[in-house]
């Protein structure tokens, strides 16, 4: 039996795509059909639409196993959660017109909400990158831990960058680097590494490497009672980064190997600071 018909039925003249205002569908949802130019998609939370990935729904096609496509009803859009792919898929099949889709449609879910269901159902399928599931979950709110290091990031001047990077100055790409640096240092270590970065290296793009990101929170984590923050700005600053990449590149040890280049860098030579990174 139909949602419709168990719950209340509408009168035949009533019976439109477009439900009325009225109708409310119960989580965990309801099951039915829209047409494809009822439905709402690319909001931020959500991947772009990639023309490779439908060109191989459209070549695996089953018309058997189509799946609905999770909606929710939202300040009157149907918003399409998980699904744009296999949208698009069809509408392509179709040459290009809107079809009629089977959705399972949720009411009373919040935008933060929407995106934390679609980071948790496209992470299950194994669909996003870190990238990816990361901008989602700021959208929804939902990991307090990665809000924290977006909002250390922002406060300190940088760009956290979780879409497409630019590559302009003071803006981060690295997602898993910045994480591992707030989750070794803690919001008051971390804040501190990025306002020493910042200084020394005013946002230079090679600063801000996955790498160069690593080996302060590193070298940081190791002399963080002895440091001078003005003494590295001071010194840091007449050292590129593209230096310390290089000669990065040549030890072997990816641990420590940008962290003793900035603690060698930082003594200028002399015995400041002593060698304390352990094996």
């Amino acid at each position: 039996m139909s949602y419709r018909r168990k719950h209340s039925p509408p009168k035949p003249e009533q019976q439109t795509l477009f439900p009325p205002a009225e109708v409310e569908y119960s989580n965990p949802g309801a099951i039915r059909t829209l047409s494809t130019s009822q439905l709402t998609s690319g909001l931020p939370y959500q991947r772009p639409v990639e023309q490779k990935d439908v060109d191989k729904i459209i070549r695996e096609w089953n018309g058997r196993e189509i799946t609905p496509v999770v909606v929710s009803f939202r300040d009157g859009k149907f918003n399409v959660v998980d699904g744009q792919h296999h949208i698009e898929a069809m509408r392509q099949k179709a040459g290009g017109r809107d079809v009629i889709v089977p959705c399972i449609i949720h009411t009373g879910m919040t935008y933060e909400q929407e995106a934390e269901l679609y980071a948790r159902l496209d992470r299950d399928k194994k669909r996003l990158t870190l990238r990816q599931y990361t901008k989602a979950v700021v959208e929804a709110g939902s990991d307090a831990n990665i809000m924290e290091v977006k909002r250390l990031t922002e406060e300190v001047g940088f760009i956290w960058a979780l879409g497409e990077p630019t590559g302009e100055p003071f803006e981060i790409a690295p997602i898993r680097a910045l994480i591992n640096a707030h989750r070794l240092l803690g919001s008051e270590g971390f804040s501190r590494m990025l306002t020493l970065m910042a200084g020394a290296w005013r946002g230079m793009p090679n600063s801000l490497k996955a790498s160069m990101l690593s080996g302060m929170a590193l070298f940081l984590k190791t002399y963080e009672a002895e440091l001078n923050d003005w003494t590295f700005i001071r010194r840091m600053s007449i050292v590129s980064p593209e230096e310390i990449i290089y000669l990065g590149r040549i030890e072997t040890d990816v641990g420590l190997r940008f962290a003793r280049i900035i603690l060698d860098k930082y003594n200028g030579g002399g015995a400041e600071l002593p060698y304390r990174f352990k094996r």
